[in-house]
C-alpha cells in the first residue's frame, strides 16, 4: 500500500494550532483530524485537504501545489459543493483570527452568514450583500501564479459569494434584523468617485449595476422598515466592521480596514484583510462603537427614516444626472411585496 507524505500533518503542527482550533476554523471534525495526526488516515479527502489550507489562509495556487503531493488534480468546480458543506460547520471561538484576500475573506462572511441572527454593520456606503453579482465580480482580485488557479479562484469566490447571498435572503425571510451605519461624508465621497461624469462615459453598465446595488438597500429599507435599517451617520469610524448575531448570546465581530491599492505576487502573496473575533474585550470595544453611531445618526430632512433615506439616496443620484436609472432600478424591486435583489 502506497504511503503518501505527511505535507498536511507537517503544515497543522507547524501553524502553532490545536485539533480543536483547526476543527473550529477549517469545519473538519476533531474526530477526522485526530486520525489523521495519528496518521490513521493516509490518504485525507481532497476537499478535507482544501479546506484545512483555505482556513489556515493558503492560496489556491500552494493548495494545488499541495495537492499534486497525494495524487489529486487541482482544484475545479465539482469540489466546490465539499468545501462550501464544511464552510457551514466553522465555529469563530474566543480568539482573533487572521483573514487573508478576498476568497478567504468570503468564507468567513458565508459562515458568520450561517450562524444567523441580527447583523449590524459600520461601513462607508451599504453592504456589499446587496451588490449584483456582476458588479461584486467587477472587483480587482489578487493573481494566482497560473491561469488555471487564477480562473478557479474567480469561480470559487462567486459561488461562495452566492451562496453567502442565499443565506442573507434566508436569515431575512426568518426575520433576522440587518443595520447598516453609514458616514454621510465618506457615502458622497463614494457617489463622486462610482458616478461622476467621467466613469459614466467610461463604463455605463457599472453605472448601471450601481444603480441597481443602491435600490437593493433603499427597497429592502422601504419594504421592511423594522428589519432593514439604513442610518447615514455624521461620524466616520476608523474601521469598517461587521457584528453578527449582534444581540445574541455569542456576537462575532469582523473588523477591517479598507484596502486602496492590489499587489502583484511578487509584492504579496497574502495581503491582510481582516480579524475576526468573539473575545468579550474585543467585543465590547466595537459594541461601544456601534453606539456611537446610533448617536450620531443624522435626522436632517427625515433622513433617519425610510422614506428620508430614499430621498437622499435620490439626490445623490440627481446630481450627476442618472437619478431616472435609480427610479426604474428601485421602481421595478418594489413591485414585489417579498425581498427581491438583483
Amino acid at each position: 500500500m502506497r504511503r503518501f507524505p505527511r505535507t498536511l500533518i507537517k503544515i497543522i503542527d507547524k501553524s502553532g494550532l490545536n485539533i480543536n482550533q483547526i476543527s473550529k476554523m477549517s469545519g473538519i471534525s476533531n474526530t477526522y483530524l485526530n486520525k489523521l495526526k495519528k496518521e490513521r488516515i493516509n490518504h485525507p479527502g481532497k476537499d478535507k485537504i482544501a479546506s484545512i489550507l483555505l482556513a489556515l489562509n493558503y492560496s489556491i495556487t500552494d493548495i494545488n501545489n499541495i495537492l499534486a503531493g497525494y495524487d489529486y488534480m487541482p482544484l475545479n468546480d465539482h469540489d466546490i459543493p465539499e468545501i462550501l458543506k464544511n464552510n457551514n460547520h466553522r465555529k469563530f471561538e474566543g480568539r482573533i483570527i487572521p483573514n487573508f484576500n478576498y476568497i478567504h475573506f468570503e468564507l468567513v462572511m458565508a459562515a458568520l452568514e450561517n450562524i444567523g441572527g441580527t447583523k449590524i454593520i459600520v461601513k462607508r456606503r451599504p453592504s456589499d450583500i446587496y451588490m449584483p453579482m456582476e458588479l461584486y465580480m467587477m472587483k480587482e482580485f489578487p493573481t494566482e501564479s497560473s491561469s488555471e488557479a487564477d480562473g478557479f479562484y474567480k469561480k470559487f469566490t462567486y459561488d461562495v459569494v452566492a451562496e453567502r447571498k442565499m443565506l442573507f435572503i434566508k436569515n431575512c425571510q426568518k426575520g433576522y434584523g440587518f443595520e447598516t451605519y453609514m458616514c454621510r461624508k465618506c457615502l458622497e465621497e463614494s457617489f463622486f468617485r462610482n458616478f461622476g461624469l467621467d466613469i459614466q462615459g467610461a463604463n455605463p453598465r457599472k453605472i448601471e449595476l450601481g444603480t441597481q446595488y443602491f435600490a437593493n438597500a433603499v427597497s429592502a429599507a422601504l419594504k421592511f422598515p423594522e428589519q432593514h435599517k439604513n442610518r447615514v451617520v455624521k461620524k466616520c469610524g476608523y474601521f469598517q466592521f461587521q457584528v453578527q448575531d449582534a444581540y445574541g448570546k455569542t456576537p462575532k465581530v469582523s473588523f477591517s480596514a479598507e484596502r486602496r491599492h492590489m499587489f502583484n505576487e511578487e509584492l504579496d502573496e497574502l495581503t491582510l484583510e481582516s480579524f475576526l473575533s468573539d473575545a468579550p474585550g474585543v467585543l465590547d470595544i466595537f459594541l461601544n462603537e456601534i453606539n456611537s453611531s446610533k448617536n450620531a445618526i443624522e435626522t436632517s430632512d427625515g433622513m433617519d427614516t425610510p422614506d428620508g433615506f430614499h430621498s437622499y439616496v435620490r439626490s445623490l443620484f440627481s446630481q450627476y444626472g442618472i437619478e431616472s436609472g435609480f427610479d426604474t432600478a428601485l421602481s421595478f424591486l418594489m413591485n414585489y411585496p417579498e425581498l427581491k435583489l438583483y
